[in-house]
């Protein structure tokens, strides 16, 4: 049985299932080279069915992730906003909305809009409207256009195509690709909102996955997103740097905003009660917070989101009696929140899958039909355990030909074929920075070491290059580092043994990890959000990182993305030409494509 799973919302991916085994995993961003697109992922469908195989007529069914799409999402508002649109559409249409009693139409506020990349929905039967302009007819309607067009792209039948809950996407996802899989086991999911609700409860029996709880009063994901806005960065991508910059702030400057969003939102059993006093959640916060420095505002945040979410989960270990957890939805990409939570006396084990996001909502989909289709049939369900994300597709011979015979690379770079690893480990000893393109790419938002920037993670200057020369990044956001499984517990403290192969979760540092990783620490307060690398999850990474231990004695490497700031993790190895080097004369002088390692000349 074929199923192809897909999510056509912001950060639209696909996927392709065999008799329930996951064979690839693709987002549509790494393919139209545009950060979190969203819509039909018309070209992660063909490189699914390319890099497999498989014809699109011999798919079975199609498991569509969330039952209603929001008009925004056809139109891909989320990736093309920027933050002056953000703010224009809080000013000019929600707030006449709120406080005026004024229906005014988006398309009025946006009489000019274009949207990013290529849409293959026919947008022009799809209103341009906020979904608050709709009857729940309208929206029954634009749902029907949604459902024509994919059974016509495929030529299927209707009744092959299923659209899933998008909170059962996230938990059946989450619990998947857990690599514990217990009886009573607690699966909790929580964002912004999906198929109208914030979050889920699920428990586990005999394998099966029970919703127990959903509702839409968790605002957590709302206010963070709100205030990321009016901190002047972009929502729904740059909450993270708000979670790196929570750290600097001192107690002093976080005590009054924490008390506002305190008061805010309190958590009540498996629910939570907002303050009648907030009729939103972006002017209410603009009002109080405006007399607040900036580092403040974010330390506040943090620390309410991180107690808040220890309070809901005692509560939510109370109520099932578990002490196993599961976490996705975009709340899970909080770190640090994921640090307190796996900390808890009541949790015995914590999991938080790569990409907890909207941008696994295709695997969550396909497994949750894989498993309705394949019980029907009385067919034995083989559930898998991932160590690794290495689910997209790879690249070719004729990938890596066309950057070796690339003008820029011929005129620019010496090449060495089928290069010793010894050899790399030299140069990043050295303090070089490596860029890595080999292997099956990561699926999810960090890079693993298949598509990633490398480098000594005991030299601060290596931090100032990456930084100054290639990423761009905002000074107080911190790298992060792959540690070799026989070195893990020396630099990280995890007695609780939580899995930490995907980067998402932070841990306490040890003296010794402060020393030898003090580059891939958070520079305030000593955490790290560190890749477990086994041999028989990446061999050659662990082969390279083997190598940097024997000339230096440290067991990691710094690891970040390859990607310039504001586009995706590169795909194929002319996206680092074509995006990096080229258009920004970015000095990348050493890269391990493939095999082979390229040196700028001059540089060796």
């Amino acid at each position: 049985m074929i199923i192809l799973g897909i999510n056509d919302s912001h950060d639209a991916s696909a996927c392709l299932m065999q008799d329930g085994r996951l064979l690839i995993a693709q987002s549509e961003e790494r393919t139209q080279r545009i950060k979190s697109t969203g819509g039909f992922p018309f070209s992660a469908i063909q490189e699914c069915l390319k890099y497999t195989g498989i014809k699109a007529d011999e798919i079975d069914y199609v498991a569509v992730a969330s039952e209603i799409l929001v008009p925004n999402n056809y139109w891909n508002t989320n990736t093309t906003f920027t933050v002056s649109d953000h703010w224009k559409m809080h000013e000019q249409y929600y707030y006449p909305l709120l406080f005026e009693n004024k229906q005014v139409k988006f398309s009025e506020v946006f009489p000019n809009y274009h949207p990013k990349g290529e849409l293959v929905y026919p947008i022009e039967k799809i209103p341009f409207a906020a979904s608050s302009e709709l009857s729940e007819d309208e929206m029954k309607d634009i749902n029907k256009i949604r459902h024509d067009f994919i059974a016509k792209y495929f030529d299927i039948k209707k009744e092959q195509i299923r659209f899933v809950n998008h909170h059962q996407c996230h938990a059946y996802y989450a619990y998947f690709t857990s690599p514990i899989k217990k009886n009573n086991m607690a699966i909790v999911t929580a964002d912004s909102g999906g198929d109208g609700a914030y979050t889920s409860i699920s428990v586990v029996t005999d394998d099966k996955i029970n919703e127990i709880w959903s509702d839409r009063t968790n605002l957590l994901g709302k206010i963070y997103t709100a205030v990321t806005l009016q901190l002047g960065m972009r929502p729904d991508e740059h909450e993270y740097k708000v979670m790196g910059l929570a750290p600097y702030a001192s107690e002093f400057n976080k005590a009054g905003p924490r008390d506002i969003f305190m008061e805010s939102l309190k958590v009540k059993g498996l629910s939570f009660e907002k303050n009648n006093e907030m009729k939103d959640f972006f002017f209410y916060f603009i009002d109080k917070l405006k007399i607040f420095r900036f580092d403040g505002i974010a330390g506040g945040l943090q620390d309410f989101v991180e107690e808040r979410l220890e309070e809901w989960f005692l509560n939510i270990a109370e109520k099932t009696g578990s002490s196993d957890f599961v976490f996705s939805g975009g709340i899970a990409n909080n770190v640090k929140a994921n640090k307190k939570l796996s900390e808890l006396d009541c949790v015995d084990s914590f999991f938080v899958p790569p990409g907890p996001g909207d941008e696994s909502l295709s695997i969550g989909a396909a497994y949750l039909l894989s498993r309705d289709m394949m019980d029907q049939q009385s067919n034995a369900f083989e559930v898998q355990t991932f160590s690794s994300a290495y689910w997209g597709t790879d690249n070719d011979q004729d990938d890596y030909d066309a950057f070796a015979n690339h003008a820029y690379v011929q005129e620019n770079f010496t090449v060495h074929k089928q290069a010793s690893l010894d050899i790399v480990a030299r140069y990043l000893a050295d303090g070089e920075i490596v860029g890595v393109c080999t292997g099956a790419m990561e699926f999810g938002s960090r890079a693993l070491g298949h598509r990633s920037l490398l480098a000594d993670p005991s030299r601060n200057d290596s931090v100032r290059k990456i930084n100054d020369l290639i990423k761009k990044r905002d000074f107080w956001m911190p790298f992060t580092p792959s540690v070799l499984d026989g070195n893990y517990d020396e630099y990280v403290v995890n007695p609780k043994n939580i899995s930490s192969n995907f980067m998402t979760i932070t841990f306490d540092s040890t003296e010794l990890g402060r020393e030898h990783l003090q580059a891939a620490c958070h520079p305030y307060d000593y955490t790290v959000r560190p890749q477990r690398v086994t041999e028989e999850t990446c061999p050659i990474y662990h082969e390279l990182i083997t190598a940097f231990k024997k000339q230096t004695g440290i067991g990691a490497l710094l690891n970040t993305s390859l990607n310039i700031h504001g586009k995706p993790i590169v795909n194929h190895p002319l996206d680092i030409l074509n995006e990096i080097i080229i258009p920004h004369n970015i000095p990348l002088n050493y890269l391990y494509i493939g095999n082979d390692f390229y040196i700028r000349k001059g540089c060796e």
